[in-house]
């Protein structure tokens, strides 16, 4: 690629923070997805196919088309049949499937009042467009709003450390999408949410925050740095890692390096 520039195409792009972290995990794998082959779907990924099944089946009890007894048996019935790529190991395909099954079989109507479900929503950070599809709105008794990610990862709750953990910088990492996703709430509602919450529904974990106006415009800081900086890239060289470039890269079959990864 060398000198090219690709900054006409990148800016008039609508962004969503995926297409974001995308260039994060491996900028070659953002340049084959969405400038080089940006209308090949790429292949099936274990992982992404887990999440959004089960995504899937969350979304179809909250808005109240399916009971808890009927998505149990969906999510029985057809996971092979969705989840249909390979794990990188009989264990984790069994720990995956057991857990998302815990926690099926437990699934409760939420306390708070249920406002949207599977949200497609659209908003500006500045001149930048952007793009997100909102799990769960909740609105609970005190008419304070709730932005609720389903995650399949299992996050950990912040340590309060004096110094932040791993796990606490990939905690702020992931709030960045529930922040950037309060600025259509604060659009649409006319104030921000009070809480942004990540229902790791794996570790049947409910990890709350606070909404942080700081952070807020951290996460709009965030994106326009970003954008500015995938618009200037010549480069889009690889990361070559091995778990990441087998078991969830969906363009590993038009990669030019993907090959190293058997070495």
């Amino acid at each position: 690629m060398g000198e090219i520039s690709y900054e006409p195409l990148i800016r008039d792009m609508t962004w969503s923070y995926s297409r974001i972290k995308a260039f994060d995990d491996c900028p070659y794998r953002w340049y084959l997805k969405y400038i080089r082959y940006p209308k090949v779907k790429g292949k099936d990924m274990f992982f992404a196919n887990y999440g959004k099944f089960v995504h899937e089946l969350l979304a179809s009890f909250y808005s109240g088309e399916k009971t808890a007894v009927q998505v149990e048996a969906e999510y029985l019935q057809n996971f092979r049949g969705q989840v249909n790529a390979y794990a990188p190991n009989k264990t984790i395909f069994k720990n995956y499937f057991l857990d998302g099954l815990n926690y099926l079989r437990g699934l409760t109507v939420p306390p708070n009042k249920v406002l949207s479900v599977e949200n497609k929503v659209e908003f500006q950070i500045g001149d930048i467009p952007f793009i997100g599809y909102i799990d769960l709105l909740e609105e609970d008794k005190n008419g304070e709003i709730i932005v609720v990610d389903n995650k399949s990862r299992t996050l950990k709750p912040r340590s309060h450390r004096s110094k932040p953990t791993k796990s606490d910088l990939e905690l702020d990492q992931y709030l960045k999408q529930l922040y950037l996703y309060s600025i259509f709430v604060n659009d649409h509602y006319g104030k921000p949410p009070s809480t942004l919450c990540f229902n790791c529904f794996r570790s049947q974990l409910r990890i709350e925050e606070p909404f942080l106006e700081d952070d807020c415009d951290k996460a709009k800081l965030w994106v326009k740095d970003k954008v500015d900086e995938i618009a200037t890239e010549t480069e889009f060289r690889p990361n070559i890692e091995y778990f990441k470039c087998r078991y969830l890269c969906e363009m590993q079959d038009y990669c030019d390096y993907f090959e190293l990864t058997k070495r």
